[in-house]
C-alpha cells in the first residue's frame, strides 16, 4: 500500500480586531493654541486576538495623548507669560521692626503711631518697594534682628545696643529725647535732677538711658541705681504724680502729646530741663540689603521736599 504525502499544513486561522470607528471618530480633538500645529494620527489597533479581551483602560484611546501634550504646551505658555509679567508688577517687601516706644509705636487700643503712618506714606509715595511692619519688644529687636525676621527699624540709635551688629543708619530724621519728671513741690527745683543717691528711678524696661551710659542690663540698674523698670510710658508718668517714684524718665516727644490729653497734670509734676539723653532718630538699615541707605536718604529727601513729612510730624506736635 502507497503512504500518501503529507500534504500542506492547512492556515492558521486569523482573527483581526478592527476599532470601532464610530467611537473613534467622535471622540473631539482637543483645541488649544498649538492644534493646528500637530499633524493628524490615525491610531491602530494591533491584530492580535488578545486584544479584544483587554480590559477598556488599557485599550489605546486615539486622540489621548495629543489632549495631553496640547494641555501641557498651553499651561507652558500661561507660565512663560507669568515669568514676563510679574517683575514688572511685584514689589519688593521690606519688613520694618518696631516696639512699644509712642508715640512712634503705641500699642494702646485707639491710638496711633508714627511708624505705620511713616509706612503707609512710603508705600504710596513710591511702589518700587512695599513696607510691612512686624511687631517686636524693646528687649527681643536684637534677637528678632539676628533671626532676621525684619531688616529696617525705624526713629532708632546705634548708640541703642547696635554696635557689632551688620547694621547702619540713615541721616537723622528727627531730633528728641529722654527728660526727668517728678512730683511737684515748693522744696524742688532743677537741682532735684542733679543726684540720684537714695532716690528711686523709674525707666521703661530695655530701653538705653543716659544716666547709666545707655547700658539697659536690668540688674545693673537696679543695682547701681535703684531703679524700677517697667513696660508703661503712662505708668511711667503717673508714678511721678503719685510720688511712688521719686523721678521717672521719660520720652518727652511722647510727654508733650500725653500732656496734651492730660493738661491738669502739667501742674502736678515738675520737667527736667536738661535732657537724659539728646535723641537723634534715624531708621536702621541691615547691610546688604535693598533699600540701602543711600536710597532710602533720597527717598526720605524727596519725600521731605514734598512737604510729607512735615506733616507727619504736625500730627504728633513733633518737629
Amino acid at each position: 500500500m502507497r503512504k500518501q504525502r503529507p500534504g500542506p499544513p492547512p492556515e492558521p486561522q486569523r482573527f483581526h480586531v478592527v476599532a470601532p470607528v464610530s467611537k473613534i471618530e467622535a471622540e473631539p480633538r482637543a483645541q488649544s493654541p498649538f492644534s493646528a500645529c500637530l499633524p493628524e494620527r490615525k491610531i491602530a489597533m494591533p491584530a492580535h486576538p488578545s486584544v479584544g479581551f483587554l480590559p477598556p483602560q488599557f485599550r489605546a484611546r486615539p486622540g489621548r495623548w495629543t489632549k495631553n501634550i496640547s494641555m501641557g504646551l498651553t499651561w507652558l505658555l500661561v507660565f512663560l507669560i507669568g515669568l514676563y509679567v510679574m517683575p514688572a508688577n511685584a514689589q519688593q517687601v521690606v519688613k520694618v521692626g518696631g516696639y512699644e516706644f509712642p508715640p512712634f509705636v503705641d500699642k494702646t487700643a485707639g491710638s496711633t503711631s508714627l511708624t505705620l503712618d511713616l509706612i503707609a506714606a512710603l508705600n504710596t509715595f513710591q511702589k518700587k518697594y512695599h513696607f510691612q511692619f512686624v511687631d517686636t519688644s524693646s528687649k527681643r529687636r536684637f534677637i528678632n534682628f539676628d533671626e532676621k525676621k525684619y531688616d529696617l527699624i525705624f526713629f532708632e540709635a546705634l548708640e541703642w545696643g547696635w554696635q557689632g551688629k551688620a547694621i547702619e543708619a540713615t541721616d537723622a530724621i528727627m531730633h528728641g529725647g529722654t527728660v526727668y519728671i517728678t512730683r511737684a513741690d515748693k522744696s524742688k527745683d532743677q537741682r532735684y535732677f542733679d543726684d540720684f543717691k537714695g532716690k528711686t528711678i523709674w525707666g521703661i524696661l530695655g530701653y538705653h538711658y543716659g544716666f547709666a551710659n545707655f547700658n539697659a542690663d536690668h540688674e545693673f540698674l537696679k543695682k547701681t541705681f535703684n531703679a524700677h523698670m517697667t513696660t508703661s510710658h503712662d505708668g511711667l508718668i503717673e508714678a511721678a504724680v503719685t510720688g511712688r517714684a521719686d523721678i521717672s524718665v521719660v520720652v518727652k516727644e511722647y510727654l508733650q502729646i500725653y500732656l496734651s490729653k492730660h493738661p491738669e497734670v502739667h501742674k502736678k509734676i515738675l520737667v527736667s530741663k536738661k535732657f537724659d539723653a539728646v535723641n537723634s532718630y534715624t531708621i536702621l538699615v541691615r547691610k546688604g540689603i535693598n533699600p540701602d541707605v543711600a536710597e532710602l536718604n533720597k527717598l526720605l529727601s524727596d519725600m521731605e521736599n514734598a512737604g510729607i513729612l512735615k506733616k507727619l510730624w504736625g500730627k504728633y506736635n513733633l518737629k
